[in-house]
Formats: C-alpha cells, sequence, structure tokens
C-alpha cells in the first residue's frame, strides 16, 4: 500500500505551487478513487507519520474556527453599527481582497500549507488524452483540484472555497432581496443565481463543466454565513449562532466550527454527478474512462482503467454512500439539465454493452 501510494502522489504535505485558479476548477474524483479510499479506510496507517481522517478533520476544523475567532477579535477592535459594516468584517476576515469570487485564503491554506493529504491527478487523468483547449477551455491550461476526505465525504478543495466564497455570494444576495419577498421566491432567486454562475465563469464557460456539487456547497455555506450571528433553519437545515451579544453589546464566539455539521455526499462527484454542455467533451471523458493506457510517466496505480475499477467492485469504487438531498433543495435541476444534458455518470458510462445476440453470430452474418 505505501509503495502505492507513493507511485501515484497520494500525500502531498505543505506544497508550494502558484495561487489558485481565478476560473472553473475542474477535478477527477474517478481515477485511482479505489487507491484514495483505500488510504481514508486504513491505508494511511502503511505509511509513517501519515494523518487519518480524523485527523484531517480536526486540522480543517481547527482553522475555520481560528478564522472565527479572529472575525470575534476584529469585531471587538472595531465594533460594527450596522449589519452592513459587521459583514464588513465578515468579508475582512474570510474573503480575499482583491478576487473574493474566485479564491478564497482557506482553500489556499489547505492546498498549500495545511497538513493533510491531497491527491492529485497526474496527466489530467479523464480530462487528459484527446480533451483539449476546445473542450475545456481555460481550465485546460490550469491543474485539477486536489482531492481530500472531509467529514467522511470525497471531494475537490475547490468545495471549502465554494462553501466560502459562493456561500458569502449566496448570502450577500439573499440579503439584498426585499424583506417582504417569500421564503420559496427568495430561495428560488438564490437557486437561479448559482444557475447563471455555473453557466458562466465558475462552470461551462470556462471550463465545460456545470457541477452539482457546486451548487450543494454553495448553499451550505450561505447556511454558515446566516449562522454567524443567528439561529437559523433554512429548509429544515437548522444550525445554532456561533456569536452572541454581550452585555456590552458586543460580540462573543460561543461554540467551535465542524465541517460535519455542513458537509453532505451531494459534494462528492461521483455520487453527485457532474455534466457537460457538449457531446464532444462527454464522449472524450467517457473514453478516457475506459482507457487502459499506461500513464506517460510512473507506473500503473490500480491497473486497467477507471471503468475496470469501477466493474471491478462497484461498491468499495463507489465507497460509503449516505443519501443525497433533492436537487431541488440547491440547484434548477431542470434548467440545468436542459444546458448541460451529458452526465458524468460512472455507473452509466461503464455499464456493460448488453448485445441483443452472441457476437459470433453477429461476425457469422
Amino acid at each position: 500500500m505505501s509503495r502505492l501510494i507513493s507511485s501515484v502522489g497520494l500525500i502531498v504535505l505543505a506544497a508550494s505551487f502558484a495561487p489558485a485558479s481565478v476560473s472553473a476548477k475542474e477535478l477527477d474524483q474517478f481515477t485511482d478513487r479505489a487507491a484514495v479510499l483505500r488510504y481514508y479506510s486504513g491505508g494511511y496507517r502503511a505509511i509513517a507519520g501519515a494523518p487519518g481522517p480524523e485527523r484531517v478533520d480536526a486540522v480543517l476544523d481547527a482553522r475555520m474556527t481560528e478564522l472565527l475567532e479572529a472575525l470575534e477579535r476584529a469585531l471587538a477592535s472595531d465594533p460594527p453599527r450596522t449589519i452592513g459594516e459587521r459583514d464588513e468584517r465578515v468579508r475582512e476576515v474570510f474573503q480575499h481582497r482583491f478576487m473574493p469570487q474566485l479564491v478564497t485564503p482557506y482553500e489556499e491554506w489547505v492546498k498549500h500549507h495545511a497538513h493533510v493529504p491531497l491527491y492529485k491527478v497526474r496527466d489530467k487523468g479523464i480530462f487528459g488524452h484527446a480533451v483539449d483547449y476546445d473542450d475545456a477551455r481555460l481550465t485546460w491550461y490550469i491543474e485539477l483540484s486536489p482531492i481530500v476526505q472531509v467529514a467522511g465525504v470525497l471531494m475537490g478543495i475547490d468545495k471549502l472555497g465554494h462553501f466560502i466564497a459562493q456561500g458569502f455570494q449566496y448570502y450577500e444576495q439573499l440579503r439584498a432581496l426585499p424583506a417582504d419577498m417569500p421564503s420559496a421566491a427568495r430561495y428560488d432567486a438564490l437557486r437561479a443565481y448559482g444557475h447563471a454562475q455555473e453557466l458562466g465563469a465558475l462552470g461551462v464557460a470556462t471550463g465545460g463543466v456545470y457541477s452539482f456539487a457546486d451548487l450543494a456547497s454553495n448553499w451550505a455555506g450561505m447556511t454558515f454565513f446566516l449562522a454567524l450571528f443567528d439561529d437559523v433553519d433554512v429548509a429544515g437545515a437548522r444550525h445554532a449562532r456561533y456569536f452572541e451579544r454581550t452585555p456590552s453589546g458586543g460580540y462573543r464566539l460561543v461554540r467551535p466550527f465542524h465541517w460535519s455539521e455542513y458537509v453532505s455526499p451531494d459534494w462528492d462527484e461521483v455520487h453527485n454527478p457532474a455534466a457537460v454542455a457538449e457531446r464532444a467533451l462527454f464522449d472524450k471523458v467517457s473514453a478516457n474512462m475506459r482507457r487502459r493506457a499506461r500513464p506517460s510517466s510512473g507506473p500503473p496505480t490500480d491497473g486497467g482503467s477507471v471503468c475496470d475499477s469501477y466493474a471491478g467492485d462497484p461498491r468499495a469504487f463507489l465507497g460509503p454512500h449516505r443519501a443525497l438531498r433533492p436537487r431541488a433543495s440547491y440547484a434548477l435541476d431542470e434548467r440545468a439539465s436542459a444546458a448541460a444534458p451529458y452526465a458524468l455518470d460512472v455507473r452509466a458510462i461503464c455499464a456493460p454493452t448488453v448485445l441483443t445476440r452472441p457476437r459470433h453470430a453477429q461476425l457469422a452474418q
């Protein structure tokens, strides 16, 4: 196991690369998925000093709690007089100063400095081979997002960025809507806002891919920012406030952050498949899932293709699975399906081809 993990570069600690993409960040949760899941199910024990799932969660939770503590200090040092000023303190702590919609300091910290295992697909995985600029546009020039397991869910670290960046955007959009607007209409407006983002620079326009998992993490992020100062119930998702008012009128942090409160299997793009707008890109990715070609450098990992790995043990490939939320709770599913009709669903792409008659009978005719 340790030799296997070393050969595919499963553990990446304190990497030092250029800043994150300023467009859609695609990821590949299919290539070598079985190896990554084995790591998190106990394979890490074969690597001296490698952190297991509980340690990963503890590290990532602690950093978010540190940001909440920084917000507490900011609120104390420069007390806000209005909700708008309070939102500005939140923005200063959680958002990137110049590119808040596209880059988050927290995601950059996870990628470059957090001592947690990240898996990076080499040779572009399912987005390699015949896929090119015409298919993936700007994303073609950018590395794929690394994969990590958080709260038992395998995801690209871009989902953590979506939670903070787009979650805050959703929060701002919600606050800008008329106060007397019915809740159902307000939430529909937010789903439409996220849909436009996935069609635009955060999805199809720059990477060719429409991600429902992005939308799920966006929605969860919104509930987090709503819960900073108030107890909330958003469509049945209840969260207690993080800050309470003090007798002197200030703010006191009353509880720590835990990703497990927000993360759901909807953030895993194998269980909640993304979709592409163009048939040509879908066909190339599908062909790459079936390719058995040896990587351009280093030994093959699990041997065979993504479809071989899936067909060998579908349950193990998919990994632990809890029920998904209805997509309608965070996305405009019908409009999304019309805009990006080709789902990157391993269960369909790697389904065995059934012949209506034996192959030898067909050849004989």
